[in-house]
């Protein structure tokens, strides 16, 4: 079931025996502060221990004419692919893991026409190989680490969609661009089609937005919706995050070890009374644990070698001829 930040601090205060509890209230506040800085951690813990789940993510850059490092886009983990577009031709680059063979490269004498055929990452940039000498697309393809969950659900107003159309008009809505990745759904139960998701791909003004995909449903108006940030981990993950900052919350701000043990216990197994923390244990079929075993090599890397025997200097050098 897909949550949103909203929802998870529902249940969340359920938990804990404070349902209704107002973030506004003095008591609210605090408990609220200590939410978020639990649900932050905990959130990047299943998205790092997730590391065969499908978090990739694709971004745009342009390199820079004699430059040869530049900036990760944000919220990278680790690089998959970085392809290079010079004209209509793609260059894909091989990924270096090793300083020494990047020392050997950048000793080699090249041509300035040469085309751009290795990347190098490094902690904080990275490097291509050999220097661009003009301005060309670079295509990311990687792991992603998401933002913490930090926004509540937006519901005024009241939405009209569109079959096969991207685009949801709002009436008394105040839509804003800071919605773009978060996701859309109608909660209108007269709508047949209400409770599926879409991702929001673009903002138009405070009354329209468009979705990355088409409504697949019926056209309709004056349907109530909401729009919500939600974990990007499998949906049947979110309910995790709710026990492990309940497992927080007595851990530190009540003192109840007790507690604390039973819901960090449902965190990892799925189990209050099972304190396994055993990984790739294949009967353990809940929680943290449980999840990385579902999602256990079902990545996109199978066709992607991780470790070629590289040997650039065995290679041959892609190059072009200016006329």
């Amino acid at each position: 079931m897909r949550l949103t930040y909203t929802d998870i601090w529902g249940q969340f205060l359920r938990n804990i025996g404070k349902s209704g509890t107002s973030a506004t209230s003095t008591e609210g506040a605090v408990i609220k502060s200590d939410f978020n800085f639990h649900l932050g951690s905990r959130y990047q813990l299943i998205m790092a221990k997730l590391a065969d789940y499908m978090t990739q993510g694709t971004k745009t850059a342009s390199t820079v004419a004699a430059q040869q490092y530049y900036a990760y886009p944000m919220g990278v983990v680790n690089i998959e692919d970085v392809v290079v577009t010079i004209g209509t031709v793609k260059y894909p680059l091989e990924v270096i893991n090793s300083q020494r063979q990047w020392d050997v490269l950048n000793a080699i004498p090249i041509q300035a026409t040469v085309i751009p055929q290795f990347v190098f990452p490094r902690r904080d940039d990275f490097g291509i190989w050999p220097i661009p000498q003009g301005i060309y697309t670079i295509t990311f393809n990687y792991h992603l680490r998401d933002r913490s969950l930090l926004v509540d659900d937006y519901t005024a107003g009241t939405v009209t969609v569109a079959n096969a159309s991207t685009t949801v008009t709002g009436d008394s809505t105040t839509f804003t661009a800071g919605m773009v990745g978060r996701w859309f759904t109608v909660t209108d139960t007269t709508s047949a089609d209400y409770g599926y998701w879409y991702r929001i791909g673009g903002f138009t003004s405070t009354a329209v937005i468009t979705l990355e995909q088409s409504w697949q449903g019926t056209g309709a108006a004056s349907l109530a919706y909401k729009i919500g940030q939600c974990p990007e981990i499998p949906e049947e993950g979110h309910i995790i995050l709710v026990d492990g900052v309940t497992a927080d919350f007595y851990a530190g701000y009540k003192d109840d070890i007790e507690q604390a043990t039973w819901f960090n216990n449902a965190f990892f197994t799925g189990d209050g009374n099972n304190n396994s923390r055993v990984e790739g244990d294949q009967k353990i079929k809940g929680g943290l644990i449980g999840l990385m075993n579902m999602y256990a090599d079902r990545n996109q890397t199978k066709i992607i070698n991780r470790k070629p025997k590289l040997n650039p200097l065995g290679q041959k050098v892609w190059g072009y001829s200016i006329t």
